[in-house]
């Protein structure tokens, strides 16, 4: 396999001499500057990373010196903005055309790369950037399959970890607690435990709310490791569940095995989004499928790539995906099945083995 650079270069349209990645403060950081650097720790506020197709420097403040050195990447220090211009300015020196990542860069950073680069021409790779997330190389998967192993650990527990009674947040904080006891550096968002009506609505953040007997109790987390995600749906209910729950269930659980069905490398994205839509839409639970059926992971849960009738995407070997068909009835309850899948030339490897068997609380 190519080099972090060499993927990167190979993956964009743009001629280039360099890409600059340049942070803002928390939370405008570029994911790309640490899909680029590959460093796992740090916050890197005000860092640089410049990307050229043989080699990668951080220009880096003191505060994240030592976790950019141990990561194996040649750094430089900056004692201040000024230094940090001077550095710059240096190192763009001569180059005629300067990559940017206009989609993660604020205005502020593009400005001052602007700046630094003097009369070189300031290029947007954003697209190709994508191009080159969206496929992973050895080191990524490797990551993002420890992240599932511990994501799919804790979805086994699930049914010993909550109880009737638990509110969203204490479930949220088990599952937590349970991935880092596994190894994880720590969830890879706030775990979207909903109980009741609440689990129909897919972007749900945890509350106060109780778990009730004959409710829904839907779990959407994931464990981070070494930067990298995982992403996994489960749903359940507490006792037994009726027979409107269990066809949802049903048709979800088969909606998801008919578009996993379809995956393999040289497939367009949107025909599995369609095998998963085509289930639900023959089914009572037609028009309930609100969203697409899967995006990219990585360094982000919603990285490049996407499994949506929106989107032509050509699936590719080695493309991490999840896989998450689900039905929404608004004041009832909803259901979802997520796993994460790694593309293969005939079909997929599935990341988060965790049971999908029907199963109560």
């Amino acid at each position: 396999m190519p080099t972090k650079e060499r993927w990167i270069f190979a993956s964009m349209e743009a001629d280039v001499d360099a890409v600059v990645l340049m942070n803002g403060t928390d939370p405008n950081l570029d994911n790309s500057f640490f899909y680029a650097t590959g460093i796992p720790n740090g916050l890197f506020e005000g860092c640089v990373a410049i990307i050229q197709p043989k080699k990668t420097e951080v220009l880096s403040s003191e505060l994240e010196e030592l976790s950019s050195r141990t990561s194996g990447v040649r750094t430089t220090v900056f004692d201040n903005a000024e230094h940090r211009h001077k550095l710059l300015t240096r190192r763009l020196a001569g180059m005629r055309r300067i990559g940017v990542n206009s989609r993660e860069i604020t205005h502020a950073n593009y400005l001052r790369i602007k700046k630094a680069a003097g009369k070189a021409k300031i290029v947007d790779v954003s697209e190709g950037l994508e191009t080159a997330r969206v496929v992973k190389l050895p080191d990524e998967i490797s990551r993002i399959k420890k992240a599932c192993a511990i994501g799919s650990s804790v979805g086994e527990m699930i049914p010993d970890l909550v109880s009737e009674g638990m509110t969203e947040t204490e479930a949220a904080a088990e599952l937590t607690y349970k991935m880092m006891r596994l190894g994880a550096t720590g969830p890879a968002f706030v775990a979207g435990v909903a109980f009741g009506s609440k689990s129909a609505e897919p972007h749900y953040h945890p509350g106060p709310r109780k778990l009730k007997r004959g409710q829904f109790a839907l779990f959407d987390y994931g464990a981070c490791y070494g930067r990298y995600v995982s992403d996994i749906t489960r749903t359940f209910t507490c006792g037994p569940a009726n027979k409107r729950q269990r066809e949802m269930y049903d048709v979800v659980l088969k909606a998801q095995l008919a578009a996993l069905d379809e995956v393999r490398a040289g497939v367009h994205g949107k025909d599995v989004d369609m095998a998963a839509r085509r289930v639900i839409d023959g089914s009572k639970f037609k028009g309930l499928f609100i969203h697409s059926t899967g995006h990219g992971i990585g360094v982000t849960v919603h990285d490049p790539g996407a499994l949506s009738p929106a989107r032509d995407m050509v699936l590719k070997e080695n493309m991490v995906l999840t896989v998450e068909p689900g039905v929404y009835i608004t004041g009832f309850g909803g259901v979802r099945i997520e796993d994460d899948i790694l593309v293969t030339k005939k079909g997929c490897q599935i990341l988060t083995p965790c049971t999908k068997e029907f199963r109560e609380i």
